[in-house]
C-alpha cells in the first residue's frame, strides 16, 4: 500500500512539473514595410520545436521553460530577412519582418542563369536525393473549415398514396432545416508511414469539433420517421420504380428497409465510432499525402502537366539563406490555374507552390441538374531537416462548388407477388434544391523524424479518441499542443440558441 502511494505521489509531482516546464509563446508576425500580416511564416526554436503563422500572420508555439537560457527563436518567410531571437530575451508579441530584396541578374549561381525549362526539368531529379521519401513520424496537426448554403430547398408534393407523406409533412421538415451552416473540425497527433497509402497509421492526441448539431439531430430523427411510416405502408418484397422526367431507374425494397436492430452495448457502439474517426482521418491525411510523390517522383498536377503552362523566372529572393529562383506559371488553352513556385536555387529542389484557378474548373447544367466548381486554390510548403533533406510542412487546399436540381421526382412501390394491382404506392413531387459548398483544409507538420520499418511495424493504432463538441471557441482547449493559430473565424463561432 505504502509503495503504490510512493508511486502515485511520483507520477502526480511528475505530471505537475512537466505542466509548469510547459509554456506557451504567442505572437503576430508583420511586414516591417506596411504594418501588414505575413501568413504561413514558419517559426522555429533550435531545439527542435516549431510552428507556422496562419493566414493572418498569428502563432503559438510551445516550449519548455528549463530551455529558455540557451534556446533561440527564429522566424523567416520566402522573401523577408530572417529574424533571430534569444529565447530569455524575448518581450514583444508583435515581430517585424523586413522584406529582403535581391535583383535576379546582379547575382549568377552556379555561374550560369538557368530557363524556367531547365529549372522545371531539375527539379524533378534526383527526389530521393532531397526529399525524405521514407518511413517517418510526423507530429501534425489538421484543421477543416465547413460552409453550406441552401440557396433554394422546396419539395411541392404532387400525389402521395401515403396520408404521411403530405405537403405539410414535408413543409415541417423543410422549415427546420438550417439554410446556412458553418463548421470547424481540428486533431492533433502522430501519422508513421511513407507516402504509400496502403503504409499508414495514424496515433490521435486529441480532436474538436465546432458545429451546430440541430440539423444532425433532424436528419436522424427524420429518418427514424421515415422507417416507421415506411414499415407501415410498404412491403419487403417491392421494389420501387424511380423516374425524373425521362431518366429512371429501380430500387429493391430493402433499400427502404431500416437496418437490423442493433444489438451493441453503448461501450461497444463507442469504440465502433472511434474506429471509425481514426480510420477517417487517417483516409483523409492518405489522400493528401499520395498528391505530393508517386514512385518517388512528383504527382502534383501543375508539374506532370507543366506543358500545359507558361513558366517564368521573374525574380530571385532568399528563404533564410537559400537563395531561391520564384517562377510564375499561367495557362495554355484549355488548362485553369496560375500560380507561383518558390525554388531552392543552390540544390534546385521545389519549395513552396501556390496556386488557383482562374476560370471555373467545371460548370455544366443539363435537363434541370446543374454543378459548378468555381474555386480551388492550393498551398504547399516543405522544410528543410537535419538530415539536410526537404519534408512537408503546410498543406491548404481550398475549393467551393454550387450544385442544383429542379426537377420532377416520382417513386412508385410495385410488387410482383401481391394478386391484383402491380402498382402499390406512389409518390410524385417538384423538387428545386440549390445549394454552395465551401471546403478547406489545413495540414501543418511540426516535425519529421525518420524511423524504422521494425519501428513501423510495431506500432499499433488504438482508436482512443472522439472530438468533442463545443457550442464556443474555448482558447484554451489547444493548450500545451502545436497546432495553427485559430483564425478570427474560429474564434468568434459560437452557436446561437
Amino acid at each position: 500500500m505504502i509503495q503504490s502511494l510512493k508511486l502515485f505521489l511520483v507520477a502526480e509531482l511528475f505530471l505537475i512539473s512537466s505542466f509548469l516546464c510547459a509554456q506557451e509563446f504567442r505572437a503576430v508576425v508583420l511586414d516591417s514595410l506596411n504594418q501588414t500580416p505575413v501568413p504561413f511564416a514558419s517559426i522555429y526554436l533550435k531545439s527542435g520545436s516549431g510552428a507556422i503563422a496562419n493566414e493572418e500572420g498569428q502563432f503559438r508555439l510551445p516550449y519548455q521553460v528549463e530551455n529558455i537560457p540557451n534556446d533561440t527563436l527564429f522566424i523567416s518567410c520566402m522573401g523577408y530577412k530572417t529574424l533571430k531571437y534569444a529565447l530569455d530575451e524575448l518581450q514583444d508579441s508583435l515581430f517585424f519582418l523586413p522584406p529582403k530584396v535581391i535583383a535576379l541578374n546582379s547575382v549568377i549561381l552556379t555561374n550560369k542563369q538557368l530557363s524556367a525549362d531547365q529549372i522545371l526539368t531539375a527539379i524533378q531529379e534526383n527526389i530521393p536525393d532531397k526529399y525524405e521519401l521514407g518511413v517517418t513520424e510526423k507530429k501534425l496537426f489538421l484543421r477543416e473549415t465547413g460552409n453550406q448554403e441552401f440557396k433554394k430547398l422546396n419539395i411541392k408534393i404532387k400525389k402521395s398514396s401515403i396520408a404521411e407523406f403530405n405537403q405539410n409533412f414535408w413543409d415541417s421538415i423543410l422549415k427546420k432545416i438550417p439554410r446556412k451552416n458553418t463548421s470547424f473540425a481540428e486533431f492533433a497527433g502522430r501519422l508513421y508511414g511513407d507516402f504509400n497509402a496502403q503504409k499508414q497509421k495514424l496515433q490521435l492526441f486529441k480532436a474538436l469539433e465546432l458545429e451546430d448539431k440541430k440539423a444532425t439531430v433532424l436528419f436522424e430523427n427524420t429518418e427514424a420517421l421515415f422507417d416507421t411510416i415506411l414499415k407501415k405502408n410498404i412491403k419487403s418484397t417491392s421494389y420501387f420504380k424511380v423516374r425524373s422526367g425521362l431518366i429512371g431507374g429501380k430500387l429493391e425494397g430493402d433499400a427502404f428497409q431500416s437496418e437490423p436492430r442493433d444489438t451493441l452495448t453503448l461501450k461497444e457502439k463507442e469504440q465502433k465510432r472511434k474506429a471509425a474517426f481514426l480510420k477517417q482521418q487517417k483516409e483523409q491525411l492518405t489522400q493528401f499525402l499520395k498528391t505530393l510523390f508517386k514512385d518517388e517522383e512528383f504527382n502534383l498536377m501543375v508539374l506532370t502537366n507543366s506543358s500545359k503552362y507558361i513558366f517564368k523566372v521573374v525574380d530571385l529572393t532568399y528563404f533564410g539563406s537559400t537563395p531561391v529562383y520564384i517562377l510564375t506559371f499561367e495557362p495554355k488553352r484549355n488548362a485553369v490555374y496560375a500560380g507561383r513556385l518558390f525554388i531552392d536555387a543552390d540544390r534546385l529542389a521545389l519549395l513552396r507552390l501556390e496556386y488557383k484557378n482562374i476560370k471555373n474548373i467545371r460548370d455544366f447544367s443539363l435537363l434541370g441538374v446543374s454543378f459548378k466548381q468555381d474555386i480551388k486554390e492550393v498551398i504547399l510548403q516543405f522544410k528543410k531537416m537535419t538530415n539536410g533533406k526537404y519534408s512537408l510542412e503546410y498543406f491548404e487546399y481550398t475549393t467551393a462548388f454550387e450544385g442544383g436540381f429542379e426537377r420532377p421526382l416520382v417513386i412508385t412501390e410495385k410488387n410482383k407477388v401481391v394478386k391484383g394491382r402491380n402498382k402499390q404506392n406512389e409518390l410524385k413531387m417538384d423538387l428545386e434544391i440549390s445549394t454552395r459548398i465551401f471546403e478547406k483544409y489545413q495540414l501543418v507538420v511540426f516535425e519529421t523524424t525518420p524511423i524504422s520499418e521494425t519501428y513501423f511495424d510495431a506500432f499499433v493504432e488504438k482508436p482512443n479518441v472522439l472530438p468533442e463538441n463545443l457550442p464556443v471557441y474555448d482558447p484554451t482547449f489547444w493548450d500545451g499542443y502545436s497546432i495553427i493559430e485559430p483564425n478570427r473565424a474560429i474564434k468568434s463561432f459560437k452557436i446561437r440558441e
